[in-house]
Order: C-alpha cells, then sequence, then structure tokens
C-alpha cells in the first residue's frame, strides 16, 4: 500500500478531540463550571468530532510513517466510539446516581479513553496499539475505582488494575518477540513477511499478543474481572467497559489476526486456538450466568459469552472452506468482518437500553438483585419494556436487532464450514434463553414489593424511546440495517488487492 503522508488529514478528528479535552480540563482548573456545564461541553467535542469524521471517505490510506491506517473499519468503529462515549457522559450526567468528584476527571477521562480507542481503529503499527491501548486501560483505571470510598469500587478498581497490568506485559512481551524476529512493527511490513512462514518465536510473539488483547474482549480464560468490575464500576462506565472496551479490543483483534497472521501459516496457528477460547467463552459465559441473582453480574458473565459469539466471526473472517488450500477472497473475509460489526452494534443498542435503566433503579431500589425488579411493569411500563426488549435483543430473539447479530454469526459459521463452532453458538443461543427470561418474569409476573410509581425525566425517557425504536427497527429492517454497516467497508474491499500491489512495488 502506498505510504500516503500527505493524508495526515485523516487524523484530524482525533487532534480536535484531544484538544478539546486538554482545553476543558484546563478550563476545569480555572473556570467554575458546574457538572453539567462539563458534561454538556464534553458531548459538545464529541459530536463535532463525530460530524467531522463523517466528512472522510473510507480510503484505505496509510499515513503518519505507517503507524496510522485508514479505511472503512477505521471511519465505522471511530464514530462507533463516538456514539458510545456521548451515551457514557449523558448517563453519568442525567441518569446515574451523581459521583462525587471535586473536578471535571469524571468527565474528562472518558474523552480520552475515546482518543485511545479511535487510535486503535486507526493503529497499523504494534507501537501505536501499545499506546493508544495504555490509554485506553489508564483511563478505565481511574473511571472503575473513581468512587474510592465505595469499597465495591476500589476492589473491582485493583483487580482491574492488577489484571491489566498483567496483560499489558504479556502484550508487550509479544510485541518484543516479533520485533525481534521481523525488525519491523509495522502490521503490512510484518504481513509480507510472514505470508508464507511463520517462525517459531514470531509464533509465540503472536499468542502473547492474543494474550493481551483477550483480556481486553474479555474472552475465556482472561475473563475472570469482568463480573467483579461490572458489579463495582458506575453503571455508566460499566456500560464502557462492557461496549466501548470490548469493541476497541475487537478491532485490534481484527487488525492483528487478518492483517499481521491472515497468512495460511499464521492461520494454521491462530484459529484453532481462537475456536477452544470461542467455545470456552461460550460455554462458561452462558452456563455461568444461570445462577446470579446481581443483574450486573449477569450482564458481565453474559458479556464473556458475547464475546464468543463475535469470536466465531472473527474466525469464519479467514477460515478455509473445505477443499481449499488457501484463505478466502477478500470479500468472504469483509462478511466476517461486517458480522462483527453488526453484533457490536447491536450489543450496543442492548446494553446501553439495559444500563440506563439499571441507573435509574439504582436511585430508587433497595438493590440491583432480580427478586427487586418484582412487579416493575406496574410501577414504571417504560422501564420494565425497555428492559425486557433489551434482554430478549441480547439473546437473540426475532424480530430484535440482537437476532440479526445472532444469525449473521450463524451464517457465517455455516457457510464457512465451522461445524462444531456452529453447535455449541446454537447451544450458548438456548442456554441464554433460560437466565434473560429470569427478570422478565420478575418484571411482569411478580407482585411489586413497593407499589410508588417510577417516574422518569423527560431526556431519560426520550433517549430510551430512541433506542426502543432502534432495537425494533433494525431487527425488522435486518436487510438495511447489515446493509448500511457493509457499506462502511466497500471502498476498504474494493481497493485493499489494487493498495496491497502497489506497496509490493
Amino acid at each position: 500500500m502506498i505510504n500516503a503522508s500527505y493524508h495526515i488529514a485523516y487524523f484530524a478528528p482525533v487532534i480536535l478531540l484531544t484538544v478539546w479535552a486538554l482545553g476543558l480540563l484546563l478550563a476545569e482548573a480555572f473556570i467554575p463550571l458546574t457538572p453539567r456545564q462539563t458534561a454538556w461541553t464534553a458531548l459538545a467535542g464529541l459530536l463535532l468530532t463525530g460530524l467531522l469524521t463523517l466528512a472522510f471517505d473510507t480510503g484505505p490510506w496509510i499515513f503518519w510513517s505507517g503507524l496510522c491506517k485508514w479505511d472503512g473499519a477505521a471511519k465505522f468503529f471511530n464514530l462507533f466510539f463516538v456514539a458510545t462515549a456521548m451515551l457514557v457522559i449523558w448517563m453519568g450526567d442525567e441518569v446515574q446516581e451523581p459521583v462525587s468528584h471535586d473536578g471535571g476527571e469524571f468527565v474528562v477521562l472518558p474523552l480520552f479513553t475515546t482518543i485511545g480507542l479511535m487510535l486503535l481503529a486507526m493503529a497499523n503499527d504494534f507501537m501505536l496499539l501499545f499506546v493508544a491501548l495504555e490509554l485506553v486501560t489508564i483511563s478505565f483505571y481511574i473511571l472503575v475505582a473513581y468512587q474510592r470510598r465505595n469499597p465495591a469500587a476500589l476492589e473491582a478498581g485493583i483487580k482491574y488494575l492488577i489484571l491489566g497490568g498483567l496483560s499489558s506485559a504479556f502484550l508487550i512481551m509479544g510485541i518484543a518477540y516479533i520485533f525481534g524476529l521481523t525488525g519491523t512493527t509495522r502490521f503490512d511490513a510484518i504481513a509480507l513477511e510472514l505470508q508464507f512462514y511463520l517462525r517459531t518465536g514470531v509464533a509465540f510473539g503472536m499468542l502473547l499478543v492474543l494474550i493481551g488483547i483477550g483480556f481486553k474482549i474479555a474472552m475465556v480464560p482472561f475473563h475472570i474481572w469482568a463480573p467483579d468490575v461490572y458489579e463495582g464500576a458506575p453503571n455508566s462506565i460499566t456500560a464502557f467497559l462492557s461496549v466501548g472496551s470490548k469493541a476497541g479490543g475487537f478491532i485490534i483483534l481484527m487488525r492483528v489476526v487478518l492483517g499481521v497472521f491472515g497468512g495460511p501459516a499464521g492461520v494454521g496457528i491462530w484459529v484453532p486456538v481462537l475456536s477452544v477460547v470461542a467455545i470456552l467463552s461460550l460455554i462458561l459465559g452462558n452456563l455461568a450466568a444461570i445462577p446470579q441473582r446481581n443483574l450486573k453480574r449477569l450482564l458481565g458473565y453474559s458479556s464473556i459469552g458475547h464475546t464468543g459469539f463475535i469470536l466465531v466471526a472473527v474466525i469464519g473472517a479467514v477460515t478455509l472452506l473445505p477443499g481449499q488450500s488457501s484463505p478466502l477472497y477478500i470479500t468472504d473475509r469483509i462478511t466476517g468482518q461486517i458480522a462483527v460489526s453488526v453484533y457490536l452494534v447491536t450489543y450496543l443498542l442492548a446494553t446501553f437500553t439495559a444500563f440506563i435503566v439499571l441507573a435509574v433503579l439504582n436511585r430508587r431500589l433497595p438493590g440491583l438483585e432480580i427478586h427487586h425488579l418484582a412487579g416493575l411493569s406496574q410501577r414504571s411500563p417504560l422501564l420494565a419494556a425497555a428492559f425486557a426488549l433489551s434482554l430478549i435483543s441480547l439473546a437473540g430473539v426475532p424480530p430484535l436487532s440482537g437476532f440479526v447479530a445472532k444469525l449473521m454469526v450463524i451464517l457465517v459459521a455455516w457457510n464457512h464450514g465451522l461445524y462444531t463452532l456452529l453447535f455449541f453458538v446454537i447451544f450458548a443461543a438456548v442456554a441464554a434463553l433460560y437466565y434473560y427470561l429470569g427478570p422478565i418474569k420478575a418484571m411482569y409476573w411478580s407482585e411489586p414489593l413497593d407499589e410508588t410509581p417510577i417516574r422518569v425525566n423527560l431526556s431519560t425517557t426520550i433517549v430510551l424511546y430512541v433506542l426502543i425504536v432502534l432495537l425494533i427497527g433494525t431487527g425488522f429492517w435486518a436487510q438495511s440495517f447489515s446493509s448500511f454497516v457493509n457499506n462502511s467497508y466497500l471502498a476498504h474491499a474494493a481497493t485493499h488487492a489494487a493498495g496491497s500491489l502497489a506497496f509490493k512495488q
């Protein structure tokens, strides 16, 4: 691919958000801003960043001395992360119980997290990947334990810090092995060298990198932090971890396994490894969620199960069909990537709907156990309906958007001959129905412990209605929804072969 350094303009959204975040942090030090003013200023910066990102085409281009790559995936995930951060900051200001703080760090830190996530989506070099990932992780260390006087939050923060540091050690060691044996950290250069032959040391480095990424996406056996951190962190940060961190982990996983180790030699190693991990994630995540009574822990374990579903789509992006001796064409790879992207969008809609409801209930119920939801449909029909629809979507029941996502994963597995994985996907989908129906049963078929109506403010009502419409609409118009996501990748797919040829020459 041509080293188009003059396409540095594609870095503008990240620069804008960085300047905005630093300016807001400095303004907080000298101007007495209220938490609401800080939050709405941050939202304005994110909105401008999203609009600027929309103005750019989908490339693909490599710029900044080969460190960054701008293509359809980068643009799609940049917009995804901006939308996620906007929901997080809005939740922190409008919905959940106020988090006591002396400055605006609780609002500004999600901006820095988003900057790191956007850099991850654009990374074309292991050095940029590591720096961006550490920016994301360090921000989350602070956000998870921000309520340091809360023992649960402090415990969650310590666990996340220790395990996050361990995963970073694996990641940097893997990068060191790869660099030491290839002499470069650029994804495209490494991919050209390893297209047909993979040295033992490089393969070992690849496995270490996968361990480091596995922590970010909460895949088994690197999942142990998820339930405790989900339970202890503020609701908005839990939603951010569940959606933003997971999406960031999967974009770099796809960049690494598809872009760096996508040749036959690499595929022969990481596909079996990720297949085993996907099966374990599907089984443990869904079975461990069944006995959970705390709603945030239930969603934490179910998040591990969803990781298994998305891993199947990643594997399907390059797996050989029976009788083939070479990887599938780029259009088939894009199908797997589209399945990942569609799944993450539907997961965003359902997860934020659920956590917005939990944030509202956290201020009005004695706890967030399943039995505390008893009779919620009588106290607040909107909250009950929104939470029920989010759980039904996560379970993959038609016609909601979650069904579209799981159907795409099933089709990818079927079309690529992944029949063993397909069996466990179907098993996990059936198991999920059981524990997702428990809270719904409590809301609609149990007598309320307290009959006092739960009132929801106007902005929360509007956001919940919008999310409900999207949950239902993306399910009914599944073809238009998947085509919309697919269009963001078309330029990348169409020009990938020509760009690679130009790079080789």
